[in-house]
């Protein structure tokens, strides 16, 4: 899995483009440096819990918002525990998968 810290520096840029601002304007609002904010987006820096809190004050974010990373895995990754959480399935829950994925296959 990727950086932790690379991952959360992904999804405060998620935040930051849900809300169509530039760095510029959504460093501003969080009261810190442009700079600050790309070295945290780019996964260079932790954010300080300020930081945190006042994306979290201005932006309506929650708690989970910053450390919800299940969809930011690589394809590599989605697919290896994807497969691995098949192979431990029962016969009979396999099948319903099987039918599940077919659906997406059209």
């Amino acid at each position: 899995m990727q950086d932790k810290k690379k991952l959360l520096g992904l999804k405060i840029k998620e935040i930051r483009k849900n809300h169509k601002l530039t760095q510029e304007l959504f460093s501003e609002t969080i009261g810190i440096e442009t700079s600050s904010l790309s070295n945290i987006e780019n996964g260079k820096s932790y954010p300080s819990m300020q930081t945190v809190l006042n994306i979290m004050d201005k932006f309506g974010s929650a708690p989970a918002d910053f450390f919800d990373f299940e969809y930011l895995k690589s394809e590599a990754e989605l697919e290896k525990e994807i497969f691995e959480i098949i192979k431990k399935q029962p016969y009979d829950n396999k099948k319903i998968i099987y039918r599940l994925i077919r659906q997406f296959a059209v």
